[in-house]
This record gives C-alpha cells, sequence and structure tokens, in this order.
C-alpha cells in the first residue's frame, strides 16, 4: 500500500507498506523526482525526509523543473 507523504517543486515522497518474509510488516519510502535522477527507496524515515528536502532545494535550481513550474505543470 502507498500513501503520499509530502510533495513539492516536483518531489515525491511515498510511503510503501508491505508484507516481508514471515508476514512481518515492513516499511519504506520512494523519493522521486522530476530530474534526471533515478527513484530511491530509503528505509529510514528520518533519511527519507532529509533527502525529500535536498532534492526539493535542487529541484528549484533545475532549469527543466522551473520551467515545469512556470507552465504551471509542478506546484510549489
Amino acid at each position: 500500500m502507498k500513501k503520499l507523504v509530502r510533495a513539492q517543486a516536483g518531489v515525491r515522497l511515498e510511503r510503501i507498506d508491505h508484507l516481508a518474509a514471515r508476514q512481518k510488516r515492513a516499511v519504506c519510502f520512494k523519493l522521486t523526482s522530476h530530474r534526471n535522477t533515478p527513484e530511491r527507496l530509503i528505509a529510514d524515515e528520518a533519511e527519507a525526509q532529509r533527502a525529500f528536502a535536498r532534492e526539493v532545494e535542487a529541484s528549484l535550481e533545475d532549469e527543466v523543473v522551473k520551467g515545469l513550474i512556470r507552465r504551471g505543470v509542478v506546484e510549489l
């Protein structure tokens, strides 16, 4: 099950809950962006939040993302 945690400047942080081995619940966080970077899966929530903040900062400096924001495709 996926749940959106935060979204800003084309960056999305989603919480993913799934059953791991022996029906044990596992949680990870998926970070995606409009920049030319691969999606990341992060196990630690605090690290995921820090990575989200860094990616938002980088996205706001990216010319492609700036263009998407100006055209209204991506929200701040």
